[in-house]
């Protein structure tokens, strides 16, 4: 394997099924219209964006039992260089429920397996990683016996190696994760209004509110708002980037393409403005596929110049 500049982190990877019913009722037999399985987790979905990107990535970090050994297949065959340890129990199976009537998709994750003694072997395998990258995405939940501290310790580890670190996460692993002070954090609005404790509605609220998250340490705020586009605010600049029309597929792994287009823009050092134009792109061409499928840094390329830009105060 080429020593990689991106190295994504999935610590509770899944499988994810994908159905499709004409109407969905809680409560009785759904008929299922059509049905896909796709390797999931959020920076699986990352590496995956990353593919033919012209840049040396490897996704790195816990798979379990017999889904584990497919979705390391899986990423294998699509081209991703991975770097997976293998940990007891099996890697969760996530359902996707998309209701072709009104648009709305219900979600039913499971938990996933424990980590155990996997978890030291992954941080031995991401410590021979560290020192030639330029960039780690942290990328979605936990295994359950994985406290919270967990991406606070690898975002601090990354910044003493001068690794510029992107935090996708929620709850408590993202509060925690912001005190290390990553370069970047890329929150979908409810999970920033989660973060900041605000009911930020309007883009001067979510800018302010970005603002404070900076002035306490944190390099970069993107705030991906779905059909809104996105808010991304680093030191005194602040933008809005408007997604171009699309006829939607599914929108549940654009925030994943954001991220891959925000890590790929950083080592290829572009402007923010050119990588908030990618990173529009890749989420907007990603939410016009179906399930989880992935749109690739390539389609983005080829649409960013497609992607408004309005400078806020």
């Amino acid at each position: 394997m080429e020593k990689p500049k991106i190295v994504t982190v999935t610590l509770n990877p899944c499988m994810d099924k994908t159905v499709e019913t004409s109407s969905f009722g809680v409560g009785r037999t759904n008929r299922v219209l059509t049905s896909r399985t796709d390797v999931g987790g959020k920076g699986v979905n990352v590496a995956r964006a990353l593919i033919g990107c012209g840049v040396e990535f490897a996704a790195t970090g816990i798979a379990a039992g017999l889904n584990g050994r497919r979705l390391v297949e899986a990423l294998e065959n699509m081209g991703v260089p991975c770097a997976f340890c293998a940990a007891q129990g099996e890697t969760r199976v996530n359902l996707k429920v998309l209701d072709l009537s009104t648009g709305e998709m219900t979600e039913l994750n499971e938990r996933g397996s424990e980590a155990g003694d996997a978890y030291a072997a992954f941080l031995k395998t991401l410590r021979q990683f560290l020192p030639d990258a330029d960039v780690l995405t942290l990328s979605g939940s936990l295994p359950p016996d994985l406290g919270a501290d967990v991406y606070y310790d690898l975002t601090a580890e990354a910044n003493r190696l001068g690794v510029r670190v992107i935090l996708d996460a929620d709850g408590d692993a993202l509060r925690r994760g912001i005190q290390a002070k990553p370069y970047a954090i890329k929150p979908n609005l409810a999970e920033f209004r989660a973060l900041v404790g605000e009911d930020v509605r309007t883009v001067p609220e979510i800018v302010a509110a970005a603002r404070k998250l900076i002035a306490d340490g944190v390099g970069m705020v993107a705030v991906s708002c779905g059909a809104e586009g996105a808010v991304i605010v680093r030191g005194a600049l602040a933008i809005q980037t408007i997604p171009f029309p699309i006829s939607v597929g599914s929108a549940a792994a654009a925030g994943d393409s954001m991220v891959a287009a925000l890590a790929w823009s950083l080592v290829q050092e572009r402007t923010l403005i050119e990588a908030a134009k990618i990173m529009t792109a890749a989420g907007t061409c990603t939410a016009s596929l179906p399930g989880t499928q992935v749109a690739t840094l390539n389609d983005a390329l080829a649409r960013a110049q497609d992607v408004p830009i309005r400078f806020l105060d």
